[in-house]
């Protein structure tokens, strides 16, 4: 398993419950993309599973800890397309009601879980509702505000913090450095940065922004979407586009900090499943007006 960076008082606290024979049904990890999260819930997986636990953690050397991940005892769902479809959570039903083969407690990880649509939810909700007393059902989210209430109230949360850039120190090769600021503590984001060009395309995007020109900004915005991945990477592009921004405050420049609130409803509507489109013109808009938002271009047109 791949050495885990940070997070040393939520490991600390799921080793104790693991030595303490505490372990729960259901637990949602919560946080940025790119911060570890999946790593901890494999840890975690594999400490409950252990059958001679030390101190919490898996001894490495029984059946359980040298067949993880090869049996079916645990399993990892993770999305396909950006989607988890109900199909594939009714096969996990069939599954999490068999007992464990090789291991203390069967456990199931559904990573990305806030890629489930609505009946994919509600098929899980029915575990959730009656599970087994020797199943742990660990949800791996970015998008909390994804998920229905009626999960989220049968599952335990865990928040998880961006790495320090210390800790991405110890994670990323040295020709990285540069970019940890803009990474935001995510390793994902920081290797996204270093293969594409995101950073240079959110400076392009503010530098349109800084001419107030809804034609300037209409037809940068317009650019992006030409790219076939546009839809993809919006939520990235306009994260990225908010670290700059948080950067340059950090120099008193204005005005970022309006962009700041006005990019980060953006995002948010993005995430709630807003049509993207009207999202970046009413966006647009607000960047160029910000008095008077549609009235002031209408009166000003």
């Amino acid at each position: 398993m791949v050495e885990i960076v940070g997070h040393e008082e939520i490991r600390n606290k799921l080793c104790s419950l693991v030595k303490e024979n505490r372990v729960g049904h259901a637990y949602l990890f919560l946080g940025k993309e790119g911060i570890g999260k999946k790593l901890v819930a494999q840890e975690f997986a594999k400490n409950m599973m252990c059958i001679q636990p030390q101190e919490g953690i898996a001894c490495g050397q029984c059946e359980s800890c040298r067949l993880f991940g090869n049996t079916a005892d645990f399993e990892l769902i993770q999305p396909e397309k950006n989607m988890i479809k109900v199909d594939v959570i009714r096969a996990f039903e069939e599954e999490v009601y068999l007992k464990p083969t090789h291991a203390n407690r069967k456990c199931f990880l559904i990573d990305d879980c806030d890629c489930m649509n609505e009946s994919s939810q509600n098929a899980l909700l029915k575990v959730l509702e009656e599970p087994p007393l020797y199943t742990t059902i660990l949800l791996v989210s970015n998008h909390k505000e994804k998920l229905l209430n009626t999960i989220k109230s049968r599952v335990t949360e865990i928040d998880f913090h961006p790495l320090t850039e210390e800790q991405m120190k110890q994670i990323v090769e040295e020709k990285d450095y540069s970019l940890i600021p803009y990474a935001g503590g995510s390793v994902q984001k920081l290797m996204k940065l270093a293969s594409g060009d995101f950073l240079e395309t959110a400076n392009q995007l503010i530098a349109a922004f800084q001419t107030k020109d809804l034609l300037v900004i209409n037809r940068k915005i317009n650019e992006l979407k030409s790219n076939k991945d546009f839809k993809n990477t919006i939520e990235q592009l306009l994260e990225t586009v908010l670290i700059v921004c948080h950067q340059s405050l950090k120099q008193k420049v204005e005005p970022y900090l309006r962009w700041i609130d006005i990019i980060e409803t953006t995002s948010r509507n993005i995430q709630k499943n807003a049509n993207i489109e009207l999202a970046l013109d009413n966006m647009m808009i607000q960047i160029c007006y910000p008095e008077g938002g549609i009235n002031e271009r209408n009166r000003r047109s």
